[in-house]
């Protein structure tokens, strides 16, 4: 993308409000994606999700544990209550100048993977 067409992004972006998805679209929104990444990589965030929620994402599994937890969808469950959680307890709330940013951030950089 050419330097002007992100300097009109930008323009845009700055006196747009900024739309926060619903899950599932939300998935597809490289703001959300960012904040899923940044999340994952805090171990004191998930261990503090796995308190509150009595879940398991931040303990050391046996590979046998794992292949259970996969084949009784207890990981998948995990999975999608830490993504619940990062939806409305970070990434409904990030101001719109940070979703922007991200957003921004996607479009002029192609080939950088937001998605963890």
């Amino acid at each position: 993308m050419s330097r002007k067409s992100i300097n009109v992004l930008k323009k845009l972006l700055a006196v747009t409000p900024a739309a926060r998805l619903p899950i599932p679209s939300a998935c597809f929104d490289p703001a959300f994606m960012a904040c899923i990444k940044s999340a994952i990589s805090t171990h004191e965030l998930v261990q503090q999700f796995d308190r509150l929620y009595g879940c398991s994402l931040s303990r050391a599994r046996s590979p046998i544990e794992q292949m259970i937890d996969k084949a009784t969808g207890y990981q998948d469950d995990q999975l999608r209550k830490f993504t619940e959680f990062v939806h409305d307890s970070i990434y409904l709330r990030l101001p719109d100048e940070a979703i922007n940013a991200f957003r921004l951030a996607a479009i002029a950089r192609p080939d950088l993977e937001v998605a963890p």
